[in-house]
C-alpha cells in the first residue's frame, strides 16, 4: 500500500482541545510560528465551559489557523473520538493527532515535514512520537512543597511517576543523529506519548480512536513498530498544572475519560 502523499497535499493536523485556555493558546501560537510544511487543522473543541476558550479560538480563527473548528454542544469525550474518526475518511495516508496541551519544536527546520520525513524513512514505523521535553519535570520535594505537603495531589499535578521522567539527563535518548527510537526495551516507555503522534491512517480507520498504549499494540499486531524521535521535541504543558491548576482534580479528569471511553 502506497503511505507516500505528494509534497503538495497537505497533512491534517487534530488537535483535541480539552480546556485550559493559557495552554492551547501556547499549542496554537506555536503552530502558527513552527509549521513551514502545508498542513491542515482541524480543532475538536470540546465544550469546555471556560469562557476563555473561546476567545482564544477566536483570536486564531482570525489568524486564518483552522480548516476546521468542529464545535460541540456538551463536554464529552465521546465528541473527540466520533469526530475524529468521521474525518479520517478524508485525509491522506498520514496525518497528526495532538492535544492542546502541548508545544512542537524541531531544530531541524519544522517539525511536520521532519516527521513525515522520518515515516517515510523507515517503512516499518507506523506511529512516531516525540521526545518529551524534560525541563519542565518539577523536583518532587517542590512539587510537594507547593502543594502543603500533598503527596498525592503533587504526584497527579507534577507526574511524579511519569516513566518519562527516566529521559531525564540519559543523553542516549536525546541523540540526534538518529532518526528514531522503538520504544521497546531498553526504552523507557512502551509507547509514543499520545499527546503528539504521526500515524498511518489506515491502520486508525480500521481500529478507531485508541488510547496511546493500546493504540501501540494494534500498531504491533499490524506488522509496525511504535517508535519516537528525538529530532522532534514537545513540550508538555500539563507538567505546568502544579503551578497554573491546583485545583485540577484527578477524580474528575479520570471519570471523564473512563465513563466515556
Amino acid at each position: 500500500m502506497n503511505t507516500s502523499q505528494d509534497s503538495n497535499e497537505p497533512i491534517t493536523i487534530f488537535i483535541a482541545s480539552w480546556g485550559r485556555p493559557i495552554y492551547l493558546w501556547s499549542c496554537l501560537d506555536s503552530l502558527c510560528r513552527t509549521i513551514e510544511s502545508p498542513a491542515r487543522v482541524v480543532l475538536l473543541d470540546n465544550a469546555h465551559p471556560d469562557p476563555l476558550i473561546r476567545q482564544v479560538i477566536a483570536g486564531f480563527e482570525r489568524r486564518e489557523l483552522f480548516a476546521e473548528v468542529v464545535r460541540f454542544s456538551t463536554n464529552r469525550f465521546e465528541n473527540i473520538t466520533k469526530a475524529y474518526e468521521e474525518r479520517l475518511l478524508d485525509v491522506g495516508p498520514w496525518h497528526v493527532y495532538m492535544e492542546s496541551d502541548v508545544v512542537a519544536s524541531c531544530s531541524h527546520g519544522c517539525w511536520l515535514s521532519e516527521m513525515y520525513r522520518i515515516v517515510q524513512a523507515d517503512p516499518s514505523i507506523g506511529m512516531l512520537g516525540s521526545l518529551i521535553d524534560t525541563h519542565d519535570f518539577l523536583d518532587a520535594e517542590k512539587a510537594r512543597e507547593i502543594m502543603s505537603g500533598d503527596t498525592h495531589s503533587a504526584e497527579f499535578l507534577a507526574k511524579l511517576n511519569s516513566p518519562e521522567r527516566a529521559f531525564i539527563g540519559v543523553p542516549q535518548w536525546a541523540d540526534e543523529s538518529r532518526d528514531s527510537f522503538p520504544t521497546e526495551p531498553p526504552c523507557p516507555i512502551g509507547n509514543p506519548p499520545g499527546r503528539l503522534m504521526m500515524l498511518r491512517t489506515d491502520i486508525i480507520r480500521e481500529h478507531g480512536f485508541q488510547l496511546d498504549t493500546p493504540l501501540a499494540e494494534c500498531f504491533r499486531k499490524q506488522g509496525f513498530r511504535p517508535a519516537v524521535t528525538a529530532r522532534v521535541r514537545h513540550r508538555h504543558l500539563s507538567l505546568l498544572n502544579v503551578f497554573d491548576h491546583t485545583d485540577y482534580s484527578q477524580t474528575n479528569r479520570d471519570q471523564f475519560f473512563t465513563t466515556h471511553s
